[in-house]
């Protein structure tokens, strides 16, 4: 019984690794996209004196912001916190 409840809490120590990883990878795609888009978005509003163009950027922030707190941030643990406080 003891051995199974070890063998448990290892899978889920390596689903939360995984976990890390994924988010670590995704990361850096979306970070790549939203350098882009920030440029890309930046430039066009500049050169059609428009700022609304600008607009699409705080969203993007907030998502980038989510990624890098799920990445390297602290909340897988906040998240296990509060299920562990239900």
């Amino acid at each position: 019984m003891e051995r199974q409840i070890l063998m448990q809490n290892q899978m889920r120590e390596r689903q939360m690794a995984m976990q890390i990883a994924w988010s670590r990878e995704f990361l850096k795609y979306f970070g790549s996209f939203f350098a882009v888009a920030t440029l890309g978005l930046t430039a066009g509003a500049i050169k059609s004196r428009k700022p609304g163009m600008m607009a699409p950027i705080v969203p993007l922030s907030i998502i980038l912001a989510y990624q890098m707190d799920s990445a390297y941030g602290t909340l897988i643990y906040r998240m296990r916190g509060k299920a562990a406080e239900m």
